[in-house]
């Protein structure tokens, strides 16, 4: 969007519904920023929303015992207050309606006879512009490097049954599970935020904001998301900055008629001090983008480490003692999955459901794996002997291991888990039971 500074351009009155309404969402917008990216700015923030967040605790603690009854219970999520889908982030914006309407029912009796708000406007769509980009380039930066959802996914989530996964964890499973769509969802967010900026894109970053949120907020609401009223000030914030070329928009995409340049009154009287503002959210912004990247970077470096030999979740095909194939589920001790998540360490889980850990000694070059007791509650001297060796056609993904474990002779068949598998294929295999035999002529 084209904003010209013109101190002089005459305004036309707003109508009493556009000055109640700017009113009562200005009063709400403050509330909100309080506890926002916003106040993150103010000399000994940490301390004053700290203040904050507890009167507002004691304030829903004596809503909820004396008015509300509701029965949930009241707790800051991770010590933080603000709007959240906790029993007291909801309760909180109940509040925050209620002081808005009476602001804006008071400030409408008290400056009844103004005609338009037109400067204040400008500086709160300044705020929004503020708050909204940091929110942006907050998330785009940890999905831009895959962080929010961890990618790929750890893989003790593999080993979960889907039906008792909760929507919320199946979906970041679902996010994680592709690190490409994952980092093209952050650099979207990201690309909104910084457009939001600087001025002449403003509309052009609202707009991809607007798209992105309201992804983000149907994801929230169809998955159980706890961030959903948050999530949807966001895309009501991304709303409020295209609402003033709404009609631009139609002319240019619907009546194909021509756009004129849109105009909005400067932000101070004085034409040399309206730079100033852009350049600091411009510095500002890129300074939380590099900050983003960093954080980022360092928390997937930490649920990331280098990964050990034959890293994955490999699920147990055949399971054979002393010569004969175990049928699965005959025996409550044979394995029925291995996992090789770290150094040094072996996990399966046996028929029966309990978890087995050993300690690991691999050796890549003579393919041979020495299994220990990991926690030392058997006889010093147990181990167990296996070479392997890994198939790749025209079976991919398969170990074979053959050794003794507990005085016996064992093989096992290992198929690495399919969601490990993270190259890119151009060419769709479909699995064997999906497969429609062809006949030759």
């Amino acid at each position: 969007m084209h904003e010209k500074a013109d101190a002089e351009a005459p305004v036309e009155r707003w109508n009493l519904a556009q000055r109640i309404g700017f009113r009562f969402v200005f009063s709400y917008a403050v509330l909100f920023f309080l506890t926002d990216w916003v106040a993150g700015l103010v000399p000994f923030h940490e301390f004053l929303i700290e203040k904050y967040n507890a009167f507002w605790l004691a304030v829903i603690l004596w809503l909820e015992r004396h008015v509300l009854h509701t029965g949930y219970e009241i707790y800051l999520l991770d010590q933080e207050g603000g709007i959240s889908n906790t029993a007291f982030g909801s309760i909180l914006f109940l509040c925050y309606v209620a002081l808005a309407a009476f602001a804006a029912i008071l400030w409408s009796v008290l400056d009844r006879k103004r005609a338009h708000y037109q400067r204040l406007h400008q500086w709160f769509r300044f705020l929004l512009r503020f708050s909204l980009a940091l929110a942006m380039i907050h998330y785009g930066t940890l999905k831009a490097i895959p962080s929010q959802m961890i990618a790929p996914p750890p893989l003790f989530l593999l080993t979960q049954r889907i039906g008792d996964l909760t929507p919320m964890r199946l979906l970041w499973i679902f996010m994680g599970a592709s690190p490409a769509y994952e980092s093209f969802t952050g650099c979207a967010e990201l690309l909104g935020g910084l457009l939001l900026l600087l001025p002449r894109t403003t509309l052009l970053g609202a707009l991809i904001c607007f798209a992105d949120m309201t992804t983000v907020f149907v994801l929230n609401m169809t998955y159980d998301v706890h961030v959903k009223l948050f999530s949807f000030h966001l895309l009501f914030m991304s709303a409020l900055l295209i609402a003033p070329d709404v009609r631009r928009l139609a002319d240019l995409f619907l009546f194909n008629r021509r756009v004129e340049p849109a105009e909005a009154p400067p932000l101070f009287a004085r034409k040399g001090w309206n730079r100033a503002p852009t350049i600091f959210l411009l510095l500002y912004g890129l300074y939380r983008m590099g900050m983003g990247f960093h954080t980022a970077h360092q928390r997937y470096e930490k649920v990331h480490p280098p990964a050990p030999p034959l890293y994955g979740v490999w699920s147990v095909e055949e399971f054979a003692v002393d010569g004969k194939t175990v049928p699965p589920f005959t025996d409550p001790q044979s394995w029925r999955w291995a996992m090789f998540s770290k150094p040094g360490k072996l996990t399966v889980e046996r028929m029966i459901g309990s978890l087995q850990t050993y300690g690991l000694d691999l050796d890549m070059k003579s393919r041979t794996m020495v299994l220990r007791d990991f926690e030392g509650k058997d006889d010093l001297g147990w181990r167990a002997d296996f070479s392997f060796a890994e198939i790749a056609e025209p079976e991919s993904d398969v170990l074979l291991l053959d050794g003794r474990m507990d005085s016996r002779a064992m093989r096992v068949k290992l198929r690495k888990m399919a969601l490990n598998d993270q190259r890119f294929h151009w060419i769709f295999i479909p699995p064997e039971e999906d497969r429609v035999a062809v006949q030759k002529k």
